[in-house]
Order: C-alpha cells, then structure tokens, then sequence
C-alpha cells in the first residue's frame, strides 16, 4: 500500500496485511484469534491468524477520526517542545507551523510573487512559527550569556546552537525545497547541502548593510520573524544588477533567490526597531 493514502492524498478502503494499536473487530472474529506464536509481536500473530482464516483486514481514510501521537522523546524542559518535534509527529508540527496555503503556492496554476528578477516571495510559515523560533533563541542568549535577543553580542545564532539542525534541515527539505523545484526548475530531493543556516538581527546601532554580499551557494531562503512597520521599520534587500529593492516583507514569508554571481545584494537598514529573518544559504 502506498503511503500517499495515509497522508490523505487518495481517500478509500484497502486491504492491509497487518493492523495494530486502534482497530474495531467484528465479534464474529474473535474466535480466530489466537496467540501461539511467542516469537512475534502480538499484532502481528493476531493479523496472521486473521488472514489464515481468511479473514481481510481493511484500512479506510474516508473519515477522519483523529490520529496518535507520538509522546516518545518528547522534551518538555525545551523552551517550544513542539518545534523540535517535525518528525516525530509531522501532521501536528505542520497544523501549527505551517501557513494554509502553502499546498496552493505549490500548484502549477500559482504565480508566486515576483518583486525582482528571480526573486520570489512565498507565504511559507505561520507567526507561531516565527514566535517559537525566537523564543528558542532568546532562551539561548539568556542561558548560555545572560544577555537578551536585542543586546546580545553577536548578530547571528546557528540553528545548530539551539539544537535545531536537523529539524532545521528537514525542514528545508519538507518546504523550501519543493518551492524551490518549482521556481528554478530542478530536480534534487533530499536533505539539502547547506553549511550555513541561522537567525540574523538588524538593527540601526550595528553598521553591516552597506557592504554587497554574495555568498558561495546556489539559492538563499530568508523567512522574516516579526511585523514590519510595528515592531521595526525600514530594512529588506537591494539586488544591484537588477537595480531593484525587496522591502517591507511581512512575517512569515521567505523571499528566495540564486546566490553566486547573478544576485549579489546589500541588505537595506533598519531605520527603527529591530528585525529578526531566519537565513539559509542552500546547494540544492
């Protein structure tokens, strides 16, 4: 059975070999039931039993009548347990973090946002997203400098300082990259190679966005945090051979574009407040 009619892709009934922790028998079956068989698990006997009296085992996703969730390895001593949690219970992790329509940026029908040459911008993640994600960082400044997100030395926190790493990865893999398939037109799947993925801050005291950047990798995904225009104002991104501005992106939403020598780009200043925007610089 493809795994595609679990995720909802497809709805039915289907025959299944094996069923195990929530299932409804029929009474009329129990009595081919038995458990003889020490050497395997106890669902497993108990489906083979059934399917030896030929008995079918079905599975159905017409209904939803909820779905388990997995409590293993849970951490409640982290700041946002439930960021963490991606693989562990991806259905939950998704319902919270990711925006609604993100399925629909995928269709081939969706004209992503364009601002300049190859600069997209998606809707990708919810403001609960971008809130736990910087109260994971703030718990870090506190506990490993006693210094808070804006006063903190540093602009910059990796993803791999917080523990996020391969959350962070998976990540990509599960939603930046099939924008980026669409967009860009290639074919890797897979964890992506990325060397550098972190959380920057702007702000007007810290003089860093005069000079151009252009990093070594194939696209960069910057997810912006927090409001523009209530919590800061000013910023964004200037791509000087396109002799065009990015600005004013909302929380939330990831621009992406090529790196190395196409969108060599100067990051605009914070004129007011302070901006927090989630970076990845990714080879596909």
């Amino acid at each position: 059975m493809q795994t595609k009619n679990f995720a909802g892709h497809d709805h039915g009934l289907w025959n299944a070999w094996d069923v195990s922790s929530i299932y409804l028998i029929k009474n009329t079956a129990f009595k081919y039931i038995n458990y003889d068989d020490e050497h395997h698990k106890a669902d497993m006997i108990m489906s083979l039993s059934l399917r030896n009296a030929n008995i079918n085992l079905h599975v159905t996703n017409e209904r939803d009548y909820g779905h388990l969730i997995n409590t293993d390895n849970f951490n409640v001593t982290l700041t946002r347990p439930d960021l963490y949690n991606l693989l562990q219970n991806p259905f939950d992790w998704i319902k919270k973090y990711i925006n609604t329509n993100y399925l629909e940026q995928l269709q081939a029908g969706y004209s992503a946002l364009q601002p300049c040459q190859d600069v997209y911008l998606f809707h990708l993640v919810t403001d609960v997203f971008a809130d736990d994600l910087l109260a994971v960082m703030e718990n870090y400044c506190r506990r490993k400098y006693d210094s808070d997100l804006e006063n903190f030395d540093a602009r910059a926190i990796h993803m791999s300082q917080m523990d996020l790493e391969t959350v962070w990865l998976r990540f990509l893999q599960y939603f930046v990259q099939p924008l980026q398939r669409k967009i860009f037109l290639t074919k890797r799947f897979g964890v992506p190679d990325t060397a550098a993925h972190f959380i920057v801050r702007y702000k007007t005291a810290e003089e860093h966005f005069v000079a151009p950047k252009h990093n070594s990798r194939v696209y960069s995904a910057n997810i912006a945090l927090n409001h523009i225009g209530v919590e800061y104002n000013g910023g964004g991104r200037y791509f000087k051979r396109y002799n065009c501005s990015v600005i004013n992106i909302e929380k939330g939403w990831m621009i992406m574009h090529p790196g190395r020598i196409t969108h060599v780009y100067t990051d605009l200043p914070v004129v007011k407040g302070i901006s927090y925007t989630a970076v990845s610089l990714i080879y596909p």
